[in-house]
């Protein structure tokens, strides 16, 4: 299915998936989506995710990829692999040892686990929650705060498993969605029928760009989804959620005080599926921080492994960590790390003013 949340009995089904993505079933823009960015007097991009390729096995990674992809917006890279073995139940795929699919009921398990800092969408709020939902949607964009979302994909279950979906809402994939437009200031919190998100599919590498009227729609999915294509490879690309009850968190940043803002990009939109034996790859990162002040000095850290990431300062206790000293000559500062992190790993950069003054 669109996300791969296929049903139990469903591994014959990814092997065929697998076959499918193989012959690159999607190739360039696939419609109704629009893959154009609008003409807004407005945006914001948050930088650091990227459309990108979810691993197609075991219910599907989508959960895992939209979560790896908001984090890299705060300075983190976290492999499909990690994200998934940072929970400890779930409805869908999964065991104690290796995690389980991320679903609504542990997406914001995952994320605490993870050391990322979220908000979660209130599902209980009375229904239709679209409207709320979109308004809180923009609330964190605008901010430059990613949302991993679960929409629903023509054609597919609209449940996956068995009390999957709390307090009755639907949902068949998960996917990130990290940019806003609008031809209305960006701090006026309405939403507009003209404003327009960015998200990805998790099954090509194209970016769409989707209007927040035609967003939501009813189970049925003949109304805004109407012309959506049916079946994977179509309907990824052009999602609804659902308009009564829906699912998703916004990551906020990471679980460390005392840091500046950084975002971090990197030379890979698909990872080796280490869970298939496939070798895992060099990941090269550049690094941006903000936040800074010309002629003060700073440090870089870049800490190995979700466990040794500090709650806050000293930053310089144990063994797991780089350090990059620099001196800020603007209010930012980008850094290509030469040194490549592999992709089955957890890679955190977080920047602090420096204890003391730096010479060079």
């Amino acid at each position: 299915s669109s996300s791969q949340l296929l049903p139990s009995a469903g591994d014959l089904c990814t092997m065929m998936l697998l076959t499918a993505a193989s012959f690159g079933l999607a190739a360039g823009c696939v419609a109704p989506g629009t893959c154009t960015p609008p003409a807004a007097k407005y945006s914001r991009v948050i930088p650091g995710p990227q459309p990108s390729q979810q691993w197609n096995i075991n219910g599907g990674f989508c959960g895992a990829m939209s979560v790896q992809q908001a984090a890299l917006a705060f300075g983190a890279w976290i492999s499909q692999d990690l994200v998934r073995k940072a929970n400890t139940h779930g409805e869908g795929h999964g065991d104690p040892k290796d995690g389980y699919e991320v679903l609504p009921s542990n997406v914001g398990e995952t994320a605490k686990n993870l050391k990322l800092t979220y908000d979660e969408w209130d599902y209980n709020q009375p229904s239709p929650q679209a409207p709320a939902f979109k308004k809180w949607i923009k609330s964190h964009l605008t901010k430059g705060e990613p949302i991993v979302f679960f929409p629903m994909c023509k054609g597919d279950s609209h449940c996956p498993y068995t009390d999957s979906c709390p307090n009755g809402g639907h949902f068949d994939h998960v996917e990130p969605m990290w940019g806003i437009f609008s031809n209305h200031s960006l701090d006026d919190p309405e939403v507009y029928d003209d404003d327009v998100i960015l998200h990805g599919s998790d099954q090509d590498l194209e970016t769409y760009y989707r209007p927040m009227s035609t967003l939501e729609d009813d189970s049925n999915m003949e109304g805004n989804c109407k012309e959506a294509g049916a079946g994977f490879g179509k309907n990824e690309m052009y999602p609804c959620v659902d308009k009564d009850v829906t699912y998703g968190i916004s990551v906020t940043g990471l679980a460390t005080k005392g840091t500046l803002p950084v975002s971090l990009t990197v030379d890979t939109t698909q990872e080796p599926d280490v869970r298939m034996f496939q070798k895992p790859s060099e990941v090269h990162g550049t690094v941006t921080v903000s936040g800074l002040t010309a002629g003060s000095s700073y440090v870089l850290y870049r800490f190995k492994g979700t466990e040794n990431l500090p709650a806050g300062p000293d930053f310089e206790q144990g063994s797991s960590y780089s350090r990059i000293p620099f001196n800020a000559t603007d209010t930012t500062w980008t850094y290509a790390d030469p040194e490549p992190f592999m992709s089955n790993t957890a890679t955190y950069y977080v920047a602090t003013p420096a204890p003391y003054s730096i010479v060079v």
